[in-house]
């Protein structure tokens, strides 16, 4: 037998003892986690209508909080400040962090759109009511809100959604649990 014949005796013996005693092998390096974001495929009549909440104690840190004040930001929404002042929400405020801004102008959006519970927090009621307002896709995977004050874009590639923070630079995937 030659050596090379007798090296691969021997790490398959390896392996399949390996196998029979139980030892787990680690899994190949790119084996990818599951998927914990902003979902969609098909039309899109009905992507957002099954999304996790969104709120100062829900995914306040992310970039599916970065989309959707994306969609404040193309409603025009207005945040009220401590003095009871009301401004615009700036598409630098599209920063994927649901602080008190994005909660006063979630309110705002939510009282415009007549839901039921205008409480600053995403539910279902929020997501299927902006789900309306999306068109496509379109090419280069584009999905377009068309919002009150403006249309902003979205991609959506194999089934994910992605956003751009400050709608600049690169596209991420809308996660729940990922910022950047």
């Amino acid at each position: 037998m030659s050596m090379r014949n007798r090296t691969i005796a021997m790490i398959t013996a390896a392996l399949l003892g390996a196998g029979a005693t139980g030892i787990a092998l680690a899994p190949a390096a790119n084996a990818a986690a599951p998927y914990h974001g902003v979902d969609g495929s098909g039309g899109v009549y009905d992507d957002w209508q099954d999304e996790e909440n969104l709120g100062v104690d829900d995914y306040a840190e992310s970039n599916a909080t970065a989309l959707w004040e994306t969609v404040l930001y193309a409603d025009g929404a207005q945040w009220q400040d401590d003095d009871g002042d009301w401004h615009a929400f700036k598409k630098n405020q599209v920063d994927g962090s649901f602080g008190p801004e994005t909660e006063s102008a979630t309110q705002w959006w939510q009282e415009r759109y007549g839901l039921p519970d205008a409480d600053g927090v995403v539910t279902d009621d929020s997501w299927e009511s902006a789900q309306r307002r999306l068109h496509g896709p379109y090419t280069g995977s584009v999905v377009q809100y068309a919002g009150h004050a403006r249309t902003v874009n979205f991609k959506r590639v194999g089934g994910k959604y992605r956003v751009k923070l400050r709608l600049t630079g690169s596209w991420k995937n809308a996660y729940y649990d990922t910022l950047g």
